[in-house]
């Protein structure tokens, strides 16, 4: 018998998580195929002549608790390339008030760090935190700012940065549910699954470049610029992929992964539902080195952006939920986000080499609405599924999100695509 080969399409995280997994398996053959010249999807780096440096379309850092994207790292051989903070938390600077502080959890899974007001931060109470359970337990069409306090220094220093690192939105907006599932991963993990772990250099050289290598080792085909136009159904399984410039008939043991974006997925399969509604990040790079002893990821309060990443060559900031100002001119953004730079850092008020990296559609909005929308892995043709950080899941989109989701896909082809 023929040996069954499942296509996979969209080179992003979650292709190549499913790629990895089908590989693993030693069940089927692989054949990942992607619309643009290059793997990556939206986590994508790129050489800046002007700055001279390699960068990211964004900032993308991990949690020591998301064991999805640590072990495909881990399959790369690739954990050179990644820096991992060596105790838990997260370091916060308060421009207006000139106050920084660490959120400094312990290491083990019951927090009796939240009863150490050195350790939660200034103006925090145990009550603040203790508050957060609500969202454990949260309804489907909660948002976070439901459950929260309405203002004060708790909504300011806690439940808004945290919703906005986790949700990639505002608390007003954000989906409670999905916020108690990042907090219930982190609380069965313990502090010790709160560690920051962020690229050396790029996203791209510590994720992408190495896993695609290990994918060709292992005998996948990774086919770039094939753009999926169609798809040739039958009664209960799919028959064929219609690419922009030719076809792929499927065998009757054969398989396929979407793993694009959802709304474009949701234009080839006939009655499924996906997220539409996105939300915008701005992210500007510097071409200057941080200071000795910054912090590797900072939050960052009342200021023209919300994180600072500090890496060996470069700084770069990250402003999410940023669609109120997508438009507004470079120029002005850089000198913006410059002057918090400088605050925090002691670096000259002289802006160095900037370049500003717009990406409209930076993650599924997570909202209780949108949260909704997010369909499930298997359709109704057999051997069709999807994948992405949008399909249902326990967690928002995310890089961990996608992982796991093309995990998911690659379990099901294997458990009952056949």
């Amino acid at each position: 018998m023929k040996r069954a080969i499942v296509h996979v399409v969209g080179a992003g995280v979650s292709g190549l998580a499913a790629a990895r997994a089908l590989v693993a398996s030693g069940q089927c053959g692989v054949v990942v195929h992607e619309a643009k010249p290059y793997a990556g999807g939206r986590r994508r780096s790129f050489h800046d002549e002007a700055l001279g440096l390699d960068v990211d379309t964004g900032n993308f850092p991990l949690l020591s608790c998301w064991t999805s994207a640590l072990s495909l790292i881990d399959a790369a051989g690739a954990r050179g390339e990644w820096r991992e903070e060596t105790k838990p938390g997260l370091a916060f600077a308060d421009l207006l008030s000139g106050e920084r502080w660490r959120i400094r959890p312990n290491s083990g899974r019951l927090p009796w760090w939240i009863l150490d007001p050195k350790r939660r931060g200034p103006g925090l109470t145990f009550a603040d935190y203790w508050s957060a359970t609500r969202l454990l337990s949260a309804p489907q069409d909660a948002t976070v700012a439901s459950l929260a306090p309405r203002s004060g220094t708790a909504m300011e220093r806690l439940w808004r940065p945290l919703a906005l690192a986790a949700l990639n939105c505002g608390p007003e907006a954000g989906s409670a549910r999905l916020a108690g599932a990042v907090l219930r991963e982190i609380a069965c993990a313990g502090g010790a699954g709160t560690r920051l772990i962020a690229p050396v250099r790029t996203f791209g050289r510590a994720f992408t470049e190495p896993l695609t290598r290990r994918l060709a080792r292992d005998g996948a085909v990774i086919r770039l610029e094939r753009k999926l136009m169609g798809l040739d159904k039958g009664a209960d399984r799919l028959e064929g992929l219609e690419f922009e410039h030719d076809r792929v008939d499927l065998g009757p043991h054969d398989g396929a992964i979407l793993a694009m974006p959802g709304p474009a997925a949701a234009d080839l399969v006939p009655g499924m539902d996906a997220p539409r509604g996105v939300s915008a990040s701005l992210t500007v790079h510097f071409a200057v080195p941080p200071p000795h002893g910054a912090p590797m990821v900072q939050g960052v309060l009342n200021g023209a952006f919300h994180w600072l990443f500090c890496y060996p060559d470069r700084m770069s900031v990250t402003i999410k939920d940023a669609g109120a100002r997508i438009n507004q001119p470079r120029p002005e953004i850089a000198e913006e986000c410059w002057r918090g730079v400088a605050a925090l850092t002691g670096l000259s008020d002289d802006s160095p080499a900037w370049r500003v990296v717009r990406s409209r559609r930076a993650n599924i909005l997570a909202t209780p609405e949108e949260s909704a929308r997010r369909p499930a892995c298997r359709t109704r043709w057999r051997n069709l599924f999807l994948a992405g950080g949008y399909v249902s899941g326990a967690l928002p989109d995310s890089i961990e999100a996608a992982a796991r989701a093309g995990e998911a896909a690659a379990r099901a082809w294997l458990m009952g695509g056949l």
